[in-house]
């Protein structure tokens, strides 16, 4: 008997000890309680197998309200050995047979719910396997579906007939969310002191912004678009519309963008339209391309357009949220790869109506780098105003001596540059383009022009450095000559007499150039005039400047067939026949007599530097060529110059300053333009005489039959130019410490009936080898 007790006892005890612990831990209120966890919605089955639906169905856990459900132990889930052996989630349910057969085990209490998954436990709660749950699971990722097309968002008439259930009501597909890229606003360009060429400025256009239509019928789309280009059309008294193919392409694929259909506002356009607000309607603002000085420079600017037109179809990621544009002409085009900026990142999100919810700029564009000048735009203000004041077609051109600075370079007539932006009317570039003064031409570095008597300077250096004249030498000045069978004449019907080189400059006596430049010879004319950099650009950094014409021997022969000799030799050194130059070269040369030692090369643009005024690009001052002129032959060219503009017989009288002294060269050129025979009249030199700064040259056009020369049209507008400058200057203070010092030579012209020779016998004998070594002229060095 005890025997049976004690052996009852040891069997029983174990239990007992459970039960106890069971009960402790069901008491227990630290014990970790169930999740709370939504009811799972019903999910109606797909076929009749009962056995097969119950699996289909995921029936989340609930918690009883009965707080006595709290006191119950847990229970152990069955474990299926053999899945668990093959592989880590392999648990069955209580709904298998088969886990009856086989034994418990108790999930440790002190684990969390991390380890059970580790470990591939299953819940009493769980309903159905690994793959229902695989296969009902939401996506990681939301992501919208695509628009349907329209045409498909009503049913076919047929598919009317055989439904037998209509919806209740009909989802709206407008949710979108949209990124899209932010175009950049180009880099600014200013002239040497900060001072703004072209910038950028908010414009803003009136857009249609559609709603979602319940009816979206073709005429519906159209006619709300119509009552509202019409409202705007009245507002702002324009003539304002859409196509219709554009109106329906748009708000089948794009409605969720605005689309912009009238011209920038003006600020009163803007304020009305703000005052006048109508749904549908909304301002688009865009980066705009401005110049605040419309003509001023416009010619080296340059202007820009739409790099693409305007996308259609459906919005692709990343699109742009309008065209960006791109350089077409000067320096807009030049530096168009510094100008363009980063475009940046905007996320639109739009509600089921199309309307927008929310915008981010996840990334702010960032703007081009800027174009600094070597423009000063007093200089270049001044110089534009004073060719409006004296012709309709010209230009003028300053530059630093030393540096080769280009602080003026002015051409006649402008055009607004603002007629570029947003776009120009195919209206206004027709007019552009046929008016027959040419406003799109840059007379100052792409007019190629006979330079005419200012040429005269490069001969006057190539006879002294070749000896063939000196300060002594005397050559007589009449009013014609013979060279071969033709007659030349001179600019004055009056004999002027014997004259020396600086003499020679200061009349522009044609008969005495016609004679030293024959000595000379033509290749030694060309080889000066290729030192003073004619007959090759000068490299500035605009498109299609050209680069003139000096004539060889080599090249005369080879493209014309004859040799650079006799009457060839004569035109050429007065500045006509083949000689080509644009105003730039000319102004080139005269800064080379300026510093007397090297041409500089000109300089259009100084460094190019970002936001931080950190230099990305800089253009240091270059040497183009070197002059090594003989300094007694430099002293002789310039004081021919100065007695030009200061002497009581010079050529360029009017254009004295009353503060400083002038030097210059007077020229009167011959040309056919459309076929028809002009003048051009020419002024060119360098100021202030006694320590050169500013080299200049200008140039104005005649019309036909209008007798100019340049002392009476391009002197005076120079001399204007210089007054107005040096005045400033001097209310300024910065002309302390300067006095004139430069002295005109004193010369005297014969008076009528003065017994000279005839000029009738005065001719030049055709070259020959034995000319130059006899010329009574000709001084060794």
């Amino acid at each position: 008997m005890n025997f049976i007790s004690s052996l009852i006892f040891v069997f029983l005890f174990p239990l007992f000890i459970q039960a106890e612990e069971d009960q402790k831990l069901s008491s227990d209120p630290s014990a970790p309680k169930p999740e709370v966890i939504p009811k799972a919605l019903p999910v109606k089955p797909l076929n009749n197998n009962t056995n097969e639906n119950r699996k289909a169905l995921r029936a989340l856990p609930l918690v009883l309200d009965d707080p006595e459900s709290e006191e119950k132990p847990l229970r152990a889930l069955p474990l299926n050995k053999e899945k668990e052996d093959g592989g880590k989630n392999g648990v069955t349910t209580d709904d298998d047979p088969e886990s009856e057969e086989k034994p418990l085990r108790a999930l440790p209490l002190n684990k969390e719910k991390e380890d059970g998954e580790k470990n591939g436990v299953t819940t009493d709660d769980d309903q159905g396997n690994k793959e229902d749950k695989e296969k009902e699971a939401p996506p990681k990722k939301f992501e919208l579906p695509p628009l349907p097309p329209l045409n498909e968002l009503d049913l076919a008439n047929v598919d009317k007939k055989k439904s037998n259930i209509k919806a209740a009501w009909e989802t709206k597909t407008e949710a979108r969310t949209l990124t899209l890229k932010v175009p950049a606003p180009r880099g600014q360009i200013t002239d040497r002191n900060g001072e703004s060429l072209a910038q950028n400025k908010l414009g803003y256009f009136v857009s249609l912004k559609f709603p979602y239509l319940e009816d979206r019928s073709d005429e519906n789309i159209i006619n709300y678009a119509n009552e509202r280009i019409d409202f705007v059309s009245s507002l702002l008294r324009r003539d304002l519309s859409i196509s219709d193919e554009r109106i329906l392409s748009h708000y089948k694929d794009r409605r969720w963008l605005p689309l912009p259909f009238s011209t920038i506002l003006t600020d009163e356009e803007k304020q009305a339209f703000k005052k006048n607000p109508k749904p549908g309607l909304e301002l688009f603002p865009t980066y705009q391309r401005y110049y605040p000085g419309h003509r001023i420079a416009c010619h080296l600017i340059g202007y820009v357009g739409k790099k693409a037109k305007a996308p259609t179809g459906p919005v692709a990621p990343g699109e742009l949220l309008w065209p960006i544009t791109e350089g077409r002409e000067g320096l807009e085009m030049t530096f168009d790869d510094h100008l363009q900026g980063s475009a940046g990142r905007i996320n639109y999100l739009f509600d089921t109506n199309g309307a927008k919810l929310a915008e981010e700029m996840v990334a702010r564009p960032v703007p081009g780098n800027n174009v600094v000048t070597s423009i000063d735009l007093e200089m270049q203000s001044l110089a534009e105003k004073s060719l409006e004041s004296h012709t309709e077609r010209g230009a003028f051109v300053v530059m630093d001596c030393h540096t080769g600075d280009i602080y003026a370079m002015a051409s006649r007539p402008t055009y607004d540059i603002n007629v570029w932006v947003p776009s120009i009317s195919s209206k206004q570039f027709k007019a552009l383009q046929q008016d027959p003064n040419l406003p799109l031409f840059p007379r100052a570095f792409r007019g190629q022009y006979p330079p005419a008597s200012t040429f005269k300077i490069a001969v006057a250096f190539a006879a002294l450095e070749s000896g063939v004249v000196d300060q002594e030498t005397l050559i007589e000045c009449p009013k014609s000559l013979q060279i071969g069978d033709r007659i030349f004449r001179n600019w004055s019907k009056n004999k002027e007499g014997k004259l020396n080189i600086m003499n020679a400059i200061m009349r522009s006596c044609n008969t005495w150039f016609y004679v030293v430049g024959g000595y000379a010879g033509g290749d030694e004319i060309a080889s000066m005039a290729h030192r003073f950099g004619f007959g090759a650009k000068t490299g500035i950094p605009l498109n299609a400047e050209e680069d003139g014409f000096i004539p060889t021997d080599i090249i005369l022969r080879e493209k014309y067939g004859h040799a650079f000799t006799g009457g060839y030799v004569a035109h050429a050194s007065i500045g006509q026949g083949y000689v080509l130059a644009t105003p730039l070269q000319v102004a080139q040369m005269m800064a080379g007599v300026g510093n007397g030692y090297v041409v500089p090369k000109p300089r259009l643009v100084l460094q190019v530097q970002d936001l931080n005024n950190n230099v990305t690009k800089s253009f240091d001052p270059e040497e183009r060529n070197a002059l090594n002129l003989d300094l007694k032959n430099l002293w002789l060219v310039r004081q021919g110059m100065v007695d030009v503009v200061n002497a009581s017989a010079g050529t360029a009288k009017r254009a004295r300053n009353d503060h400083v002294t002038m030097a210059g060269k007077t020229g009167t050129g011959q040309w056919v333009q459309n076929g028809e025979d002009l003048l051009i009249s020419w002024f060119a030199g360098f100021v202030p005489a006694e320590n050169p700064r500013f080299a200049f040259a200008a140039i104005c056009e005649g019309n036909p039959g209008e007798e100019i020369s340049g002392s009476n049209k391009a002197a005076p507008m120079v001399g204007e130019f210089f007054n107005t400058l040096y005045k400033l200057k001097n209310e300024r203070g910065e002309l302390k410490g300067y006095s004139k010092t430069a002295v005109a030579s004193s010369f005297e012209l014969p008076k009528p009936g003065d017994d000279q020779q005839a000029e009738s016998n005065q001719s030049v004998r055709s070259e020959s080898p034995f000319r130059r070594i006899f010329n009574p002229f000709r001084k060794k060095r």
